[in-house]
């Protein structure tokens, strides 16, 4: 069955339900007036109108799509995304309305009617509507043109998609901001805090079991033996380059997302992350007031990171911490807060289910509230309700829109310090050669205490607690020309963006809980590369990028192959002797990698080691000899605490190796041959995954400190190791006087339709590690054309 929503989520209730109302009553108003153009601006931003967009589409599935204005421009996106994802789009629509198993059954393990149940507590479909009156006639007029494209596409091209998901027709202006919130608000921001694994930690175990998870991926935290790997989905690598560190002497911005791969992912239900490139641009094709470039979330009208002529950026996920669960005591209903009883807030709302001939059931559902938010989970008399930053800010299309219309640093500021965005790291170059480091987002101000105060699960009877508001952009860390040459994150705090620290990113001027004091391994490979050399090259910038070298081992290596050689074990000798003479790397062909990551995920789940505390943030690991310490951010850790420890797992990973992979080298086997890309179509009904590639791949997990990251989970057949999230879309951009000039790629291909060629079409670039030249002039695109298309 199709099932819409991947893991366990949370959920969330809008707590003004009267502004609730008036913004659905408000929808005709808002209507009217775009129907009536009376929001017409000049350029086209405004109001509703009968334009032609043209779409070029290049070899590889790019749409370069061309406009006299913006909203022409907006309404062939629509078009565009839904020729090359129509289904990804119409599962993502079902799920952010609360309906996917009216459309398409209970789903495996009843997926779909959870994942109903959870969107209506979220309170998505109503919050949608409010955001849809409350964002502004500017917004509004861009989804609506966005949603017109798609519906046209729909209209002309039905029969390439399967009834099953013709039912979720016709798009509307709600799904965008439905959207919108589900994926960014209800996924991304709770699963970076973690709160899925506190609450499966609370509902076995309660607060005390929850907090010793939260407390495992605490920096400074004793954790004990306690081991709760992220639940993260993915990171991101994010480099701005100053001309005085240029060798051109221009700025250049480097961007590299690492979210799952989406539907072309061989797991299932990951659709909401899948990106999207394209080239938008507005105005006389060969002297355009806009041409913009860059990849768009399913769903979206807008440019989500990417970049223009004269400005560009990427994200990153930051380490803000604004998301919380918080712990009620139950008394028949009545909770206390500050001392004062008050009742859960009571609503109803009603799920539809497809059953096996058709028909339709229904079930009602109960959803409560307190003054935190809405309860996601419950255990006897003891509650969970969660609060969750930027719901009151509506208006995220407008933002990026004006964030890619930009033209200079000021105008970028302006855009972006709206923060309708409550989430992401922002790395910013221009062409004036300005760059520029924000930990961007809602940012909640607290009342003392350092992060870690905040990790767990509070007491929700403690008003204290309670966040109300949230820093402005001003008050954010920030790099701005910085004097070392460069901006970068690679998902670690804002105190490590650049090197030297400044005056606007030392966490001495800052609250101690905006975010823990830590440098993870990948953060500093790229740190390190980049202060490597007084200038650099595009060609070097993109060596360092994709770098596999896994930081890790030249940590702890000499200590472990050491304490293998004096334990007088054959085993543990022979194992020695193969990491000795690994490179240290995890290219396809590396001989010893696959050891020296098996040997690490035992000894980092060994519950009979002591754990590291001063960089388990994102991935747990034993104690090392010395730990990570600020006054030396990228040179520690290193060695191990008790190296002769850590021999007897050596053993068994060296057994387990070398039996599992015995017809292919034991111990020598190379990294590619365990570590396989494989890329997946589906059936028309998304019924069936079938996998399309089963190439060599080369990078590593996070935990092993590689700048070219994938995520791998175990194959069926429990010998390998496939991808499904990390290193897919990069773009590579130099800002000359004479406009961008740039590559990019989008490993995992630009289309996710059933049976398209464009999956695994970037993939040769993908496993050479380079990218594939963008075409951006009028000229460039005419030659690579291999189809045009009209959207009226």
């Amino acid at each position: 069955m199709v099932h819409t929503r991947g893991k366990a989520q949370l959920s969330y209730q809008g707590r003004n339900h009267s502004r609730a109302r008036r913004a659905i009553s408000g929808l005709a108003a808002i209507t009217s007036l775009l129907f009536s153009g009376g929001a017409a601006a000049g350029d086209g931003s405004h109001g509703r109108h009968h334009a032609t967009a043209e779409i070029l589409w290049d070899q590889f599935g790019i749409p370069h799509i061309y406009g006299s204005d913006r909203l022409t421009v907006v309404r062939g996106l629509g078009y565009a995304e839904m020729e090359n994802h129509a289904e990804t789009i119409l599962m993502n629509v079902a799920s952010a309305r609360g309906r996917s198993a009216e459309y398409f059954g209970p789903g495996a393990s009843n997926a779909n009617i959870n994942n109903d149940i959870t969107v209506r507590t979220e309170g998505i479909p109503s919050r949608a509507q409010f955001w849809l009156l409350t964002g502004g006639v500017e917004q509004a007029a861009v989804i609506q043109a966005f949603t017109d494209g798609a519906n046209e596409y729909a209209g002309r091209h039905g029969d390439t998609i399967n009834p099953l998901f013709q039912q979720v027709l016709p798009l509307v202006p709600t799904d965008v901001t439905a959207g919108i919130q589900n994926v960014v608000h209800f996924h991304f921001m709770p699963e970076h805090d973690n709160l899925p694994a506190l609450i499966s930690a609370w509902q076995s175990g309660g607060i005390a079991a929850a907090n010793a998870v939260a407390c495992s991926f605490t920096p400074g935290c004793s954790t004990g033996a306690v081991v709760a790997r992220s639940d993260t989905l993915g990171g991101s690598n994010g480099w701005a380059i100053a001309p005085t560190k240029s060798v051109s002497g221009n700025a250049i911005l480097m961007g590299n997302p690492h979210p799952p791969w989406g539907n072309n992912s061989p797991v299932p239900g990951l659709g909401i992350y899948q990106w999207m490139e394209v080239n938008l641009v507005i105005g006389d094709p060969e002297k355009p007031k806009l041409n913009a470039s860059g990849v768009i979330l399913m769903g979206a009208p807008f440019i989500g990171i990417g970049y223009s002529d004269e400005i560009g950026w990427t994200h990153t996920d930051n380490t803000i911490q604004n998301t919380n669960l918080y712990e009620l005591t139950l008394n028949h209903g009545i909770y206390n807060f500050g001392g004062i009883p008050l009742p859960l807030l009571p609503r109803t709302d009603t799920i539809k289910i497809r059953q096996a001939d058709g028909s339709l059931s229904t079930q009602n559902i109960d959803i409560f509230a307190s003054v935190h938010g809405p309860i996601v989970a419950r255990n006897g008399n003891k509650a969970l309700a969660l609060r969750v930053a930027g719901l009151q800010q509506p208006s995220v299309v407008t933002q990026y829109w004006r964030m890619i219309q930009a033209h200079n640093l000021d105008e970028f500021i302006a855009a972006n310090s709206a923060l309708q965005m409550p989430f992401f790291n922002v790395i910013y170059a221009d062409q004036d050669g300005h760059i520029l480091y924000v930990f961007g987002g809602q940012q909640p101000m607290r009342q003392g205490g350092a992060w870690g105060k905040y990790s767990g699960i509070l007491d929700g009877s403690d008003p204290s607690l309670l966040w109300t508001s949230t820093f402005a952009w001003s008050q954010l860390p920030r790099a701005i020309d910085p004097p070392g040459g460069f901006v970068a994150n690679s998902n670690d705090p804002p105190w490590t963006s650049t090197f030297p620290q400044t005056a606007t990113n030392d966490p001495a001027g800052f609250p101690a809980y905006v975010s823990p004091l830590f440098m993870d391994l990948r953060a500093q490979h790229g740190a390190g590369f980049l202060r490597s050399s007084p200038s650099l090259t595009l060609a070097q910038i993109l060596t360092g990028k994709e770098s596999t070298h896994m930081l890790l081992a030249d940590r702890v290596l000499p200590d472990l192959i050491n304490a293998a050689n004096l334990s007088g074990n054959p085993i543990a000798k022979q194992a020695a002797a193969t990491l000795t003479a690994w490179n240290r790397n995890a290219g396809a062909q590396s001989k010893g990698a696959v050891l020296f990551e098996a040997w690490w995920v035992i000894v980092s789940n060994d519950p009979n080691l002591a754990k590291d505390n001063t960089i388990n943030f994102y991935s747990p690991h034993p104690a090392f000899r010395v730990g990570w310490t600020a006054s030396d951010p990228l040179n520690t850790p290193a060695g191990l605490a008790n190296a002769a420890a850590t021999v007897p797992d050596l053993i068994l990973a060296a057994q387990q190796v070398a039996a599992t992979y015995s017809a292919l080298g034991g111990l020598n086997v190379a990294w590619g041959d365990v570590h396989r890309i494989v890329l997946a179509i589906h059936d028309p009904t998304f019924q069936q995954t079938i996998p399309v590639s089963n190439d060599p791949q080369s990078g590593a997990d996070d935990p092993f400190g590689p700048m070219r990251v994938i995520f791998r989970f175990l194959a069926p057949d429990g010998k390998h190791f496939w991808a499904y999230s990390g290193d897919g879309y990069v773009q590579l951009v130099e800002f000359t006087k004479e406009g961008a000039k740039a590559s990019a790629l989008l490993g995992y291909g630009n289309a996710s339709r059933p049976g398209s060629t464009h999956v695994t079409d970037q993939l040769p670039f993908f496993e050479a590690k380079t990218l594939r030249p963008t075409y951006r002039t009028r000229d460039e695109v005419e030659k690579h054309t291999v189809s045009r298309e009209v959207v009226y």
